[in-house]
């Protein structure tokens, strides 16, 4: 005979006052503890996060638990790990006492800075200051321990179990671009075309050259690199710095 299904909320029904969203990003991490490491519990209270969860048993309370986390929970979540960064070491197996040492000395961070290890050698690296993130993330080709260290910007979709990283931050350029393009919003618009915009280069947020945009973007090197792009029935010629592409 089986048993029946129970289920309920694990807490109870709040309003969104209880997500704490005073002060910026930098503030609450690092108020925290000055490693690069947020404290959800500072931002998300123990009430708003139980009244969006469920725990079910559909066979039964002897059967398997069966737990939903609500989308709002893992949204406010996902945003702690918007500085953070997955990195690995081509070839090499590497501490994460010494890869957080190496990461240091090499990227000389302003702010704190903390390195996990995760599953199949690779890291998830996390930072206090935009700045040292972007810096890390947009720096280029970096090597450590005589290898390649490949990287790439943190997603709540990788799984570091199957995944691999296929991706590579590279900075591209878009030629001939009318100035009044040269809008930030617009240029990382338009390098949406060609990836995951990450960053647009100070000289073109200034228009201080206006031959090119330079935009850093997020590209799976396992594919085809895109030589064009339209924009307003315009075609504008993009180039890869670093790569060679067909």
């Amino acid at each position: 005979m089986s048993c029946p299904s129970r289920s309920r909320v694990l807490g109870t029904e709040v309003q969104d006052e209880h997500m704490k969203d005073e002060g910026s990003y930098a503030e609450k991490v690092q108020s925290s503890n000055g490693r690069g490491v947020p404290v959800p519990e500072r931002v998300l209270e123990e009430e708003f996060v139980l009244s969006r969860m469920s725990l079910e048993f559909p066979d039964g309370e002897e059967g398997e638990p069966v737990i939903t986390i609500g989308k709002e929970v893992l949204d406010a979540m996902n945003g702690l790990f918007r500085q953070c960064m997955i990195v690995k070491v081509m070839g090499r197996h590497i501490s994460v006492e010494a890869m957080n040492r190496r990461l240091k000395e090499l990227w000389k961070p302003r702010g704190g800075m903390s390195v996990l290890d995760l599953p199949r050698q690779f890291f998830m690296v996390r930072f206090d200051v935009e700045e040292d993130y972007l810096r890390a993330v947009t720096g280029g080709l970096w090597r450590v321990f005589g290898s390649i260290l490949m990287v790439k910007t943190w997603s709540p979709d990788f799984d570091p179990v199957r995944d691999e990283i296929r991706t590579r931050p590279v900075w591209v350029r878009i030629a001939n671009l009318p100035v009044n393009f040269y809008h930030k919003t617009i240029l990382m618009g338009i390098a949406g075309g060609l990836g995951k915009p990450i960053k647009v280069d100070l000289t073109s947020l200034r228009v201080e050259r206006a031959r090119f945009a330079r935009v850093c973007v997020e590209v799976d090197i396992k594919r085809q690199l895109k030589g064009t792009l339209m924009v307003n029935g315009e075609r504008y010629y993009v180039s890869y710095e670093g790569l060679y592409h067909n």
